[in-house]
């Protein structure tokens, strides 16, 4: 994940199918790289070559303590590359420089070598080859889409942004994925840690749970058919899986691809189709897709997870007197966000309005605690709310949470001039409740 776009990632070493290596930040010597795998650990328990071992012995020694992997110098090397319309990441064992160069074509007994645009001789008069990006990308089956298909989307999600803004609508970042081949769905991309492709021979079976051995550990995997409405999975030797972070910890919900991503215009049906896992649908791409709930997905799962949770607010009394303002213009979020709240102790003042809001708050702001606010709003804006209470003596004291479907950087710079305390993503509710736990000091 990449500035909150999600990329796929291609290895160039096993694209072009030979062998990776690391630099050693100690010796910065090269030493044979022999994980299967990006987010393998390096181990000495990953090793099954005796004569690699014998040559990494000096590597493995260092292991003990710190992980050697931990060291800055050793992280991995990404490049962002632009193939047509979209853009990915090329995982590359060193970065050098950059250059001019002067572009030779290959000789005729190379023209079958798709992966290469041409060579250049280097200052030092060696030969370098230049790497084709759009082929490279071919080459590992990342052109999963015909350009006119992307260009047409993108174009697409642009015009519904700009009209979204406009009406003050919301608009987010959503993964897409399918649940069997006919049920679309879509989850917040912010919530989404990384999307892993795993052969069904390594998920096992413990204890009714499904979960696969997954960077050191043991990655619960559920499907959406346990909690909601919905088909099961149909059976398949390979398994896309959306690893999200809940609680602290990873889980894996299993899907169906191809899985993309798109900025959209929440214009979400929050009663047709909302159960247990769903908390409503909208129509994308001409398809109805339901919106997953991942939250309440892992809860009705894992309700042991929420446990220490819930003794703690039932021990703090102070949380039972707070008193939270929250200004929301889109009945979902409005509906949505007031739950998270109540059901952590807290009494919601809502307003579909920042002006509605400035009117409650300046006749009782004695029982206000804090002010949570939407930016988008069409008669007065967060912007506008939070100048106006932070420029007035008597409630400039107050701290204002701006909450967003989509923070941009123009956003937060907007909002830092008008005096916004922090911003947190709406349907990111463990993030948006700690930080409410945060300035209430509780």
């Amino acid at each position: 994940r990449l500035r909150g776009n999600l990329l796929p990632l291609l290895n160039l070493a096993e694209v072009l199918e030979i062998q990776k290596y690391f630099i050693h930040p100690d010796d910065n010597q090269e030493y044979t790289d022999q994980r299967q795998n990006i987010v393998d650990r390096r181990s000495a328990g990953h090793h099954k070559d005796r004569s690699v071992d014998q040559t990494n012995d000096r590597y493995k020694k260092q292991r003990v303590g710190e992980d050697r992997r931990y060291h800055s110098s050793s992280a991995i090397n990404i490049a962002v590359l632009s193939a047509g319309t979209h853009k990915y990441g090329l995982v590359v064992d060193e970065l050098k420089d950059s250059e001019e160069i002067v572009v030779k074509p290959l000789g005729r007994h190379l023209k079958k070598c798709s992966g290469y645009a041409g060579a250049t001789i280097m200052g030092d008069g060696k030969v370098a080859l230049i790497l084709d990006v759009s082929n490279l990308a071919q080459m590992a089956n990342l052109a999963t889409m015909a350009e006119t298909d992307r260009t047409a989307k993108a174009a697409r999600a642009a015009k519904a942004t700009e009209a979204a803004r406009d009406k003050a609508v919301d608009t987010a970042s959503m993964l897409l994925f399918k649940n069997g081949e006919s049920e679309h769905c879509a989850a917040p991309l912010h919530l989404v840690e990384r999307i892993e492709r795993i052969a069904v021979s390594s998920i096992e079976n413990l204890s009714g749970k499904k979960v696969v051995q997954y960077r050191g550990g043991a990655l619960p995997l559920f499907e959406l058919s346990q909690v909601s409405n919905v088909s099961r999975l149909p059976e398949t030797e390979q398994q896309e899986i959306v690893v999200f972070t809940v609680k602290g910890r990873e889980v894996g919900l299993m899907v169906t691809p191809p899985v993309d991503a798109i900025e959209i215009s929440l214009d979400i049906d929050d009663s047709t189709l909302k159960q247990s896992g769903i908390s409503g649908s909208m129509i994308i791409n001409d398809h109805t897709t339901l919106l997953v709930d991942i939250f309440d997905v892992v809860k009705t799962l894992n309700p042991s997870w929420f446990e220490e949770e819930k003794a703690a607010a039932a021990t703090m009394e102070d949380t039972l007197q707070k008193v939270i303002l929250f200004a929301e213009d889109s009945a979902f979020f409005r509906n949505q966000v007031k739950s998270f709240m109540t059901e952590e102790g807290y009494s919601v003042i809502t307003a579909d309005d920042g002006e509605i809001a400035w009117n409650i708050l300046k006749e009782r702001h004695n029982e206000i605690d804090i002010v949570v606010t939407d930016l988008e709003m069409p008669n007065m804006d967060g912007f506008e709310l939070t100048r106006k209470i932070k420029s007035d003596p008597q409630l400039s004291h107050f701290t204002v949470l701006a909450l967003t479907s989509l923070a941009s950087d123009a956003h937060i710079k907007k909002g830092k001039e008008a005096g916004i305390d922090e911003y947190e993503i709406k349907l990111d509710r463990e993030n948006l409740m700690n930080l409410i736990r945060k300035y209430l000091n509780l």
